[in-house]
């Protein structure tokens, strides 16, 4: 019996902690989630953030809203080749700061998301900086759908019509699809 009762105190624990870490998940919004669909590794950045993953072919990266203060660019990077520390450099888009882009403007050719929380709302549109580079649709929950899926795309989303694409933060995901 004394080995049961000095282990319900541990077993509560256990359950507390678990019933918090639920608690915290579900109450995190997540701003955006951004798939990889392209048949080889990409390396997003999500610039002035600071953020930047690796994602093999079919994975899947969400991003907090609290690492997104005004804005975000976000690309896709490809060939890219980092040491442990998160040096190195990419064929595509490389933003010259390794894995964690720092830099907004990246190496030609970047397809580039633009996303914008303002007043409860996000704004999003799709560019080109200095080229293509990957196809990319982004879309929003309670928004327009922006495909971007060959050189060119920049025609139809140019950078002045960034603010005509929006939704609502409340309830609503942004989702950006590498090679959709």
């Amino acid at each position: 019996m004394a080995g049961s009762a000095s282990a319900t105190p541990v077993l509560l624990v256990v359950v507390v902690v678990a019933l918090a870490a639920g608690a915290s998940t579900t109450s995190t919004l997540t701003l955006l989630s951004i798939t990889n669909r392209c048949s080889f590794t990409v390396w997003p950045a999500v610039a002035s953030t600071g953020l930047g993953t690796e994602l093999h072919p079919g994975a899947n990266w969400t991003v907090d809203a609290s690492a997104i203060h005004y804005t975000a660019d976000i690309w896709g990077r490809t060939g890219c080749s980092f040491d442990v520390a998160g040096r190195g450099r990419c064929q595509t888009a490389d933003c010259s700061s390794g894995l964690r882009c720092r830099s907004t403007d990246p190496a030609a050719p970047a397809t580039k998301a633009q996303v914008a929380i303002s007043e409860g709302f996000y704004h999003y549109g799709i560019r080109l900086d200095k080229g293509f580079n990957l196809p990319m649709d982004l879309t929003c929950s309670s928004g327009d759908a922006l495909r971007c899926r060959e050189d060119g795309c920049h025609d139809a989303f140019p950078y002045v019509k960034y603010n005509d694409h929006s939704c609502t933060t409340a309830g609503s995901r942004l989702q950006i699809v590498f090679c959709p």
